[in-house]
């Protein structure tokens, strides 16, 4: 997992150097991320219904008690939300995705580890990689406002995390990621929907 992190750690660094500038050019790459984070959550969605099957054992499975604290809130206050400046807006995004995909690269890769072949790896693997574009989209959008590449987080997993005690607990902490990353994207989108809205030309 720490290969693939320092691959998006390239990656987003690399981008950095074709940043969209100029409202026109900013508004095209906040459609592009429109459109790409609805993807995500239309794919998160629909995971989620195969995924509380196969492990949980039950497709109407809904438990909003169960926490993980490692995973960033997607509730904000309205009033604190328009207050936001666009870079601040895009910065919180770009750090809570990339923990985001942490959590879900590393349900990824327990996947792969499993003795018997999951339906699941390709469904998790397409929502990994297309956080990584997301996430190296939101570094271009905050190059191109404050001109300069931000840091990405320092972020270290709890070993509860990467080292599940019991099976049972793992299929519930995966079931916690994609239902917190489907909330944090609804925020997600409609972030980029008003940076849309506010760049058009």
């Amino acid at each position: 997992m720490m290969a693939a992190f320092t691959l998006l750690v390239l990656s987003v660094t690399v981008l950095a150097s074709a940043a969209p500038t100029g409202p026109t050019s900013l508004n095209v790459s906040f459609h592009q991320s429109v459109t790409l984070s609805r993807k995500i959550l239309q794919d998160v969605h629909t995971l989620i219904v195969k995924y509380k099957q196969v492990k949980i054992g039950n497709p109407s499975f809904e438990d909003y008690s169960l926490l993980l604290n490692s995973l960033p809130s997607s509730r904000m206050d309205y009033g604190h939300w328009l207050e936001m400046q666009d870079e601040e807006r895009l910065l919180l995004n770009y750090n809570d995705l990339q923990v985001f995909w942490m959590h879900v690269d590393t349900k990824w890769v327990h996947e792969l580890g499993q003795t018997q072949a999951s339906v699941l790896i390709g469904s998790i693997e397409g929502i990994s990689l297309d956080l990584r574009d997301l996430i190296s989209q939101l570094n271009g959008q905050i190059s191109a406002l404050s001109s300069t590449s931000p840091d990405p987080p320092d972020v270290t997993l709890p070993h509860n995390v990467l080292n599940p005690a019991y099976d049972w607990y793992s299929k519930l902490q995966g079931y916690i990621i994609f239902r917190d990353l489907e909330l944090y994207l609804n925020k997600v989108i409609r972030d980029f929907t008003l940076l849309k809205n506010k760049y058009r030309k």
